[in-house]
């Protein structure tokens, strides 16, 4: 797709990265950060000092309280925390509900772990999610949701009230929830909302975000995931 918008000199919406570099400040951090020499193996599941920033900026966003070390997961990029996710909580033959357009490693990674794919479309004017049919999808095998709030790439936000319902559907049924939070930084006309801060998701949730788009630094490939300790 990029080749193909270079060659006809078109705007491209397939990559998610800005045309403008992240903030200095950020940057300066990163060097001085090798100066200091922290430059050698760190914690697979992340710097101790990082995940804790990432708890308190999730206590900020959504009044939840996170242990650390153990309901947040450090990635390489959020492609990876999609991919730990899929391949760490879906089965063979799991049904999972995804709402088109998606990012392409959805249903990639999906594919691997086995998973059956069930498709619903967001249409304009307003890509709002069709609640009945969604409600009609869900079957005695579906093992989860999957969205992308902010959406790329039609900048769909979805309102408190959609997504309850949504939640309820979740808890009714016993589905997990997935959703992809990356733009949640990239808000103008409303306030993000995370599935996780509903009542009685977070237990069933896990909210994967990155620095990447926040500070349009997406080749730093920053990413993690946060769950409840048995989903995690």
């Amino acid at each position: 797709m990029s080749s193909l918008a270079i060659k006809h000199g078109a705007i491209n919406l397939g990559g998610g990265f800005t045309n403008f570099d992240g903030p200095e400040f950020v940057k300066e951090a990163a060097i001085q950060a090798i100066r200091d020499a922290k430059n050698q193996y760190a914690l697979v599941c992340g710097v101790p000092e990082f995940n804790s920033a990432i708890a308190a900026r999730f206590k900020k966003d959504t009044g939840l309280v996170l242990d650390p070390d153990k309901e947040v997961t450090v990635t390489s990029g959020c492609t990876e925390a999609i991919a730990a996710t899929m391949l760490g909580l879906i089965n063979p033959g799991d049904e999972v509900i995804l709402f088109a357009p998606f990012y392409d490693s959805y249903e990639a990674t999906l594919s691997v772990a086995g998973a059956k794919i069930k498709c619903i479309t967001l249409r304009p004017p307003d890509f709002a999610v069709p609640i009945d049919e969604l409600k009609s999808t869900i079957s005695k095998n579906t093992r989860a949701i999957l969205i992308n709030t902010p959406h790329n790439p039609t900048g769909k936000m979805f309102t408190r009230e959609k997504l309850s319902t949504i939640a309820s559907f979740c808890i009714d049924n016993d589905v997990l929830f997935f959703t992809d939070e990356v733009y949640d930084k990239l808000a103008f006309e409303m306030d993000h909302i995370s599935m996780a801060s509903l009542p009685g998701m977070y237990e069933q949730t896990v909210t994967m975000n990155s620095l990447g788009k926040t500070f349009s630094l997406t080749g730093w490939k920053i990413g993690w995931a946060i769950a409840p300790p048995h989903l995690t």
